[in-house]
């Protein structure tokens, strides 16, 4: 259950840094474009609507260049239409000429996909001053709009569109259609009704002229047709704000969702391999022969905690190879009997001896000693690596599916998918969830243990230590433990019980059973003045909180090695309605 609602909350993390920035809107959209020293003196289009209601279009512009500083010139077309919010106008087969040569441009996107942009010229290359005739030549399919009735369509259409941030001195503008034009209207700037001089109404070629045309000035054509309306070239069913994440093509939209959908499934599939069903656990009165506390905690849980190595620190206590003394700063350990007081222990246990140096070594363990902090950080790593070699050694646990990579792998799909929102390709940030859903498809590998898995003999054992734990953790009015004549095991069982994490509860089972308060383990020394209460769970717990101060203590030293760094995305936007300038 956790393991899906980590997958809803990091889907829901997705979905929204791919989803706001179109939902918010562009940004600086409301900035005033700088001063353009270029002019337009000669703007001839035509236009060419065929019976399908495709445009195909050729601009002539001649273009006016003062100094010798520019590199060239762009375009940008604008794919909302205002009249349609199903559609999107999509430009295609650009093409540049200036001068009679081929033109170097460069596309790219803006706006979250909403402007297709051309950076026409090379960025090596200024352009002579004069007069330069730049020819571009594109195509939108499905133009028309639906009109009055079933059999009629509209051309709606910025001729000029309110974009271009150089002044015009004269357009000519000729617009060839499929049917004779009705009810032609035009206009020329913003809001405007009228101002342009049409001929060829009741034709099928429209010419417009105009001058003296101020920067960002549209001139605007409206024409009734007498025929049935095409589809459209580009309609969607989502909205303008999700062009960002899905573009604007159903069919690359479909591909780009079943892409993720399919990664995602993939992912789900690698993190089954990790799975493993609990067995049984049949009781158990008895720790299984040859395993320690930490051993047995880590095919338990696949994990080795801190408690797993206090555990083997009082398993070595209880088996007499170390003595523990306690007094107002913390512990000391001391090798009671040298090798042979650890002969005969686990190997997870014996690991214990190196924080000695020999028979008779001391070890102490203050709450403020960043020297021993440092010691017992080392020495616990070491441990933690002992009880997993064991587990590999003795056949117990093997690698799980792709093992430690699996866990790179989705590590590097979530940070692959935070790049591709922020450094959308083509403006497209739906491309991040392609390595988002795969990383929430196999999010389960970066759980502890999720490499490893256990063996045939690993599920064995498995099942027989889960007993022992049922026995140590379950109320007594549960599952009896007949302490009678034998309350030593009481004591015996504690580092098991502290490494299983149920010391408490195997404390109020023995006073269940035996009507009074739990031995006191010998090796813990005289010190428990100052207890009250339980004064085994007592000093166990203080042990525990001693050596986790003592690492604090250390890796607070360590905090200044560290740094780190922040950063910031800002995205661009683009002007309205399509248009170009110089650059």
């Amino acid at each position: 259950m956790v393991r899906w609602v980590v997958r809803l909350v990091g889907l829901g993390i997705l979905l929204t840094a791919v989803t706001l920035p179109g939902l918010l809107g562009s940004v600086g959209s409301d900035v005033a474009p700088a001063y353009e020293e270029t002019t337009i003196s000669k703007y001839v289009a035509s236009f060419e609507v065929d019976d399908q209601g495709d445009l195909t279009v050729t601009e002539r512009l001649t273009v006016s260049f003062p100094f010798s500083g520019k590199h060239g010139i762009f375009r940008f077309w604008d794919l909302q239409d205002p009249n349609d919010t199903s559609v999107r106008r999509v430009p295609d087969e650009i093409a540049v000429t200036r001068d009679g040569h081929d033109e170097p441009f460069s596309l790219s996107w803006e706006n979250g996909r909403r402007y297709r942009v051309a950076k026409i010229g090379d960025a090596n290359v200024l352009i002579p001053p004069g007069d330069h005739v730049y020819v571009l030549t594109y195509r939108i399919d499905g133009v028309l709009l639906a009109g009055q009735d079933a059999d009629s369509s509209r051309f709606y259409w910025n001729l000029i569109p309110g974009g271009w941030q150089q002044s015009i001195t004269r357009a000519s503008l000729t617009v060839d259609l499929p049917r004779e034009a009705d009810n032609v209207q035009c206009a020329v700037g913003n809001g405007a009704t009228g101002g342009c001089d049409v001929s060829g109404e009741d034709t099928k070629t429209l010419t417009i002229r105009a001058s003296d045309l101020p920067p960002r000035t549209p001139v605007t054509l409206q024409t009734d047709l007498a025929m049935a309306t095409p589809p459209p070239g580009h309609d969607v069913p989502w909205p303008y704000a999700l062009d960002g994440v899905l573009g604007a093509s159903k069919t690359g939209a479909l591909l780009l969702v079943v892409l993720a959908l399919g990664l995602g499934v993939l992912g789900w599939m690698i993190s089954r391999t990790t799975h493993e069903v609990t067995p049984p656990f049949p009781l158990m009165y008895a720790p299984p022969d040859g395993v320690g506390p930490a051993q047995a905690q880590y095919i338990l849980t696949e994990r080795v905690e801190n408690e797993g190595f206090v555990a083997s620190i009082m398993q070595a206590a209880e088996h007499g190879a170390v003595n523990l003394q306690r007094d107002a700063t913390g512990w000391t350990l001391t090798d009671s009997s040298g090798a042979a007081g650890w002969a005969g222990l686990d190997a997870a246990t014996r690991q214990v001896a190196g924080l000695l140096s020999g028979p008779g070594a001391s070890f102490s363990a203050g709450r403020e000693s960043v020297s021993a902090g440092k010691t017992l950080k080392s020495e616990m790593g070491q441990h933690e690596s002992a009880v997993k070699s064991w587990a590999r050694r003795e056949g117990f646990l093997t690698t799980a599916g792709l093992g430690s990579w699996a866990g790179l792998l989705v590590l590097a799909s979530i940070g692959l998918a935070g790049l591709l929102v922020f450094n959308p390709i083509g403006g497209l940030r739906g491309y991040a969830l392609v390595p988002g859903f795969f990383g929430l498809g196999a999010i389960e590998v970066m759980g502890i243990g999720a490499s490893t898995k256990r063996t045939a003999a690993g599920r064995d054992l498995w099942s027989r230590i889960g007993g022992f734990r049922r026995i140590l953790s379950t109320p007594s009015a549960v599952e009896r433990f007949d302490f009678s004549g034998r309350q030593e095991l009481y004591t015996a069982y504690l580092p098991w019980a502290v490494a299983f994490g149920c010391a408490q509860e195997w404390a109020d089972k023995y006073r269940a059973e035996m009507g009074a308060e739990p031995p006191t383990p010998p090796y813990f020394g005289p010190y428990i003045g100052g207890y009250g209460g339980d004064p085994t769970s007592a000093l166990i717990d203080d042990f525990s909180s001693t050596v986790n101060a003592a690492i604090s203590a250390y890796q607070a030293t360590q905090s200044s090695s560290s740094s780190g760094g922040g950063g910031g995305f800002s995205g661009g936007g683009g002007g309205g309605g399509g248009g170009g300038g110089s650059w």
